[in-house]
C-alpha cells in the first residue's frame, strides 16, 4: 500500500515507519510539496492525506484510480468535492477539532494584543459565529480574560442546543466579533459572504471583527470599502477571500494580518497527523499501533512549559501579558507585511512557519489568589497550568 502525505503533515515519515516495522504487508510513504500531488505518484496512491491547500474534486480522482482513502488534516472540507468521493467510493475523513486550541489561543492573542494597543479591554459583548470546536475555544478564553460571550449558531439553535442563539442583530451590535464557521455556499445556513456589505455597514467601527474561518465569509471588496471610511476599525484577519493571492488594498488597512496560521500550534498540526493515521488503521481493520500522542509531542521538544511568577492576582493588563508570552500574534503580522504580496511567498510563510507553543504551555507559580473559584476558573479557560 502507498501513503501519499503533504509534505507538511509532521511526523509522518516516523509514525508511517512504526506502523510498517509491525506489519505483515507493505506499508510505504511518499510526500508532495506544494498544493497539489504530481500526477505521477498520485497514480499509485492508495490513501491520501492532504491539508486545507489541496484542492480535491473530480478531475484529481480522475487521476488516482487506485485511491480508497482520503483524509486531511483540518476540520473544514470545503476544499474536497464531498459528492464526488462518494461516486467514486472513497472514504473520507477530516479532523474537527485537532486543531480548536490553536485558535482559541490565536483569537486570544488578537483580542490581548488590540486592547493593549487601545488601553482598554473590549466595552461590551464578545459574538462567536460558530459554536463548534474552534469557537468554543475561543470564546472560553476571552471568557478568562473578562469578557461576556455568547454564541450564534443558527443551525444548533435550530436543532434545540442550548446555550446558542440565532439574534444577528445581537452579533452586529456586539464589541467583538469572531468567525469560526465552516464555508458553504448555498443553503438556509450559508456562510459565504456571510459578512456582506449590508452587515459590514451596521457593524460599529469601534468593533473588533476578527475571521480565522474561511476568507470568503467576509466579501473583501466590501470590506475595503468600509476600512476606507474608517481606517482605524480594528479588524484582524488570518484568512483571505482570494489566497493565497491577497489584496494589498486590505492587507495595508487591518490591524493585523496572518498568512492562514492560527491553527498552526505545532501540537495541532502533529495531533492532525496522528488522529489522520489512527483513523486510515481504524478503516482498513489493521491492529497497528501508532506511538503514544503525549510521548511524540514531547520528543519533538516542542512541549516544555514556560514557567512565570504570579504572586498577586492579575489585573486584565497583566492577563492579555501573559496570553502574548504564550503566543504574539504580532509576529505572525510583522511576518507577512515583510514579504511581498506574492502566491509563493504566503504558501513559504505557511510552510516554513516557525514551532508554536499553546497557551497551555503556560505554567504560573501562583500564591494562594489562584485557588479562589473565580480565578480557578479563568484561569482553567485560559488553559494555564498552576504550580506551586
Amino acid at each position: 500500500m502507498l501513503l501519499l502525505a503533504d509534505a507538511n503533515l509532521p511526523a509522518f515519515d516516523r509514525l508511517v515507519a512504526a506502523i510498517a516495522s509491525q506489519s505483515q504487508h507493505s506499508i510505504e510513504l511518499a510526500r508532495y510539496e506544494g498544493r497539489q500531488p504530481d500526477a505521477g505518484v498520485l497514480a499509485q496512491a492508495d490513501a491520501l492525506f492532504i491539508r486545507s491547500v489541496t484542492t480535491v474534486d473530480a478531475d484529481l480522482l480522475t487521476k488516482a484510480p487506485r485511491l480508497n482513502w482520503l483524509g486531511t488534516a483540518t476540520i473544514g472540507t470545503d476544499h474536497v468535492d464531498l459528492t464526488a468521493l462518494a461516486e467514486a467510493g472513497i472514504r473520507f475523513h477530516s479532523t474537527p477539532g485537532v486543531n480548536a486550541n490553536a485558535v482559541g489561543d490565536y483569537v486570544a492573542s488578537a483580542v490581548a494584543a488590540i486592547s493593549l494597543q487601545q488601553g482598554a479591554l473590549p466595552a461590551g459583548e464578545v459574538a462567536i459565529v460558530g459554536a463548534g470546536n474552534t469557537g468554543r475555544a475561543a470564546g472560553q478564553r476571552l471568557q478568562g480574560l473578562g469578557l461576556k460571550v455568547h454564541y450564534y449558531d443558527p443551525p444548533l439553535a435550530a436543532a434545540g442546543q442550548k446555550g446558542v442563539h440565532s439574534d444577528w442583530q445581537r452579533v452586529l451590535a456586539s464589541a467583538v466579533i469572531s468567525c469560526h464557521v465552516p464555508l458553504s455556499h448555498a443553503g438556509e445556513y450559508a456562510t459565504w459572504h456571510l459578512f456582506d456589505a449590508a452587515a459590514l455597514q451596521q457593524i460599529s467601527p469601534q468593533t473588533l471583527l476578527i475571521n480565522a474561518s474561511r476568507g470568503p465569509v467576509v466579501a473583501e471588496q466590501a470590506l475595503i470599502a468600509r476600512l476606507q471610511q474608517y481606517p482605524q476599525w480594528p479588524v484582524v484577519l488570518d484568512v483571505w477571500e482570494h489566497e493565497p493571492q491577497l489584496q494589498a488594498a486590505l492587507v495595508e488597512r487591518v490591524q493585523l494580518a496572518t498568512p492562514h496560521i492560527a491553527g498552526h500550534s505545532f501540537a495541532g498540526k502533529l495531533g492532525g497527523s496522528w488522529q489522520l493515521l489512527q483513523k486510515w488503521l481504524t478503516d482498513q481493520r489493521l491492529a497497528l499501533q501508532l506511538p503514544d500522542f503525549s510521548e511524540l509531542f514531547a520528543g519533538f521538544g516542542a512541549g516544555q512549559p514556560r514557567q512565570l511568577s504570579a504572586k498577586q492576582a492579575p489585573d486584565w493588563q497583566q492577563l492579555a501579558r501573559w496570553i502574548l508570552a504564550g503566543y504574539d500574534i504580532r509576529n505572525d503580522d510583522q511576518a507577512l507585511r515583510a514579504q511581498p504580496l506574492t502566491a509563493a511567498a504566503f504558501d513559504s510563510l505557511r510552510r516554513n512557519y516557525a514551532v508554536r507553543a499553546e497557551l497551555s504551555q503556560l505554567h504560573l507559580q501562583t500564591g494562594p489568589w489562584a485557588h479562589s473559584r473565580e480565578w480557578s476558573r479563568r484561569l482553567a479557560q485560559l488553559t494555564f497550568q498552576i504550580t506551586e
